[in-house]
């Protein structure tokens, strides 16, 4: 290791997995780490230290996700500076075989990978170890054809002679696996354990006897309620649409004699619904309904009421008499404001770019310093750079992107202007600051008020170790 590296000395925990590891050599690995616990140094350890001859693939669920992890392995504790290459799209198509041929450690996404395995597996012959990152995205959330995404099948089968290792902060959620027209929600870990013969699992309770609590940043979060009569109102009619639009929907298949295939069960009949032996219009009527109140959640209602004035709605609402009535800008950009300026920094989480720019228009315009990230921002290493270490940029307003790769222990608050059902999904952003205090807004008096405590109870049974309940007041 170079003088000026930073000396680490692990921790017990880390010590105790590398220790795993090393005695399960040979056999499939998968990992439940925690955020904030220290994968990309296991990474590290493995292939600098515990099997520092060994040639190894790792595979990265994204570009972005791979430059962070090259300049890491590279840049932070070393070793590995001459035998480091990378397959992805910033490697020239004629340059990758000599990669392959030439460094002991690659750093690959799955996609130029898969590419080059299929045309010449025996590239990789060599190569031993086959380390996973984010091992849980390799599931699709709602399995078809095949319960993996692409190309994992076909990497899976590949390189299946190779030693794998797969990491996640998280192996605890469940998917929609599909065969014919049946439908089996399962654990995810049961999917990942059929494709990945023999694995023996870590997991988060395993590790409880080492060090790890004292290394565990705990996640206070709150529920801010959004007082708004209009958007209560509206929100009334839409569940009851949608709710009797389910009705019709269990009443056809009731008469068809295929009640069984959603055995009663709501979440059955979203999941199911495009092999639903039911009329089109049923369908894409229910469809529409759950986008549109999705939309009166989390855009803004200039933005929202251009789904209001479809055939079938237009008969509950008048669109123009909504427009006259609902505010330009929306409750919740209001409530952000707030919350943030009470605050030294705050990260704001938001679905839609809509939402991000009128929220970021809402703080600016009342004098805070604001930064945005988004699917169209060129240096997102930058932004963060600058709201991590500029005292004076208050708040960072977000959209879905990159947040598995983001780490911004920096900020106060975290505020979540619109929550999905998926718990895992909502836990990793949450996870985002390092612990600290998460505050989920939600219109009171809603379908979104008590889908938001439904996420908090999952996320605190299922994440125990890091993660608590608090009672907020309507401010936050």
């Amino acid at each position: 290791m170079s003088a000026s590296k930073p000396k680490y000395s692990p921790r017990g925990y880390q010590t105790y997995i590398l220790d795993r590891i090393s005695q399960l050599r040979g056999t499939n690995v998968l990992l439940e780490l925690d955020c904030g616990l220290g994968k990309r140094y296991i990474t590290h350890q493995i292939v600098a230290k515990r099997f520092p001859e060994s040639k190894t693939l790792i595979v990265v669920h994204s570009s972005s996700s791979l430059a962070e992890t090259v300049d890491y392995l590279k840049g932070e504790y070393g070793g590995l500076e001459e035998e480091l290459g990378e397959l992805s799209s910033r490697v020239p198509s004629g340059r990758r075989i000599r990669e392959i041929r030439e460094k002991r450690v690659i750093v690959a996404t799955p996609q130029v990978l898969v590419s080059l395995a299929s045309s010449n597996i025996s590239l990789f012959d060599s190569f031993e170890i086959l380390l996973v990152n984010e091992v849980d995205t390799l599931v699709r959330r709602t399995g078809t054809a095949s319960t993996l995404v692409y190309p994992w099948s076909t990497l899976l089968t590949l390189f299946k002679g190779k030693w794998l290792i797969g990491m996640s902060g998280t192996l605890r959620d469940d998917h929609a696996v599909f065969t014919e027209d049946q439908l089996e929600i399962r654990n995810e870990l049961i999917t990942l354990k059929e494709h990945i013969r023999g694995a023996v699992v870590i997991t988060m309770e395993e590790l409880y006897g080492t060090d790890v609590e004292e290394f565990l940043e705990e996640t206070f979060l709150g529920v801010s309620l959004v007082n708004d009569a209009n958007i209560r109102s509206l929100s009334t009619v839409l569940d009851e649409l949608i709710r009797g639009t389910r009705a019709e929907i269990m009443k056809a298949l009731s008469e068809n004699d295929n009640i069984q295939l959603v055995e009663g069960d709501s979440r059955r009949v979203h999941l199911l619904l495009d092999r639903l032996p039911i009329a089109d219009e049923l369908k894409g009527r229910y469809s529409s309904l759950l986008l549109l109140r999705k939309y009166v959640y989390a855009m803004p209602p200039r933005q929202f009421l251009k789904s209001f004035r479809g055939d079938y709605v237009r008969h509950y609402f008048d669109a123009t008499e909504l427009s006259r009535v609902l505010p330009t800008v929306s409750a919740k950009s209001l409530r952000v404001l707030e919350l943030a300026a009470r605050r030294s920094k705050t990260v704001v989480l938001s679905s839609y770019l809509e939402m991000v720019e009128q929220v970021r228009d809402v703080l600016e315009k009342s004098g805070l310093s604001v930064l945005t990230v988004t699917g169209g921002t060129r240096d997102k290493g930058e932004v963060l750079r600058e709201f991590r270490e500029d005292p004076e940029k208050k708040v960072l307003v977000m959209s879905p992107v990159g947040e598995r790769d983001l780490d911004i222990p920096q900020a106060e608050l975290m505020v979540v202007c619109d929550t999905i059902n998926t718990t895992k999904t909502m836990y990793q952003k949450f996870k985002r600051t390092r612990g600290g205090l998460v505050l989920l807004l939600a219109y009171g008096g809603t379908s979104e008020e008590r889908k938001v405590r439904r996420l908090m109870k999952s996320t605190l049974e299922r994440y125990p170790w890091s993660t608590a309940v608090i009672e907020s007041n309507p401010a936050g």
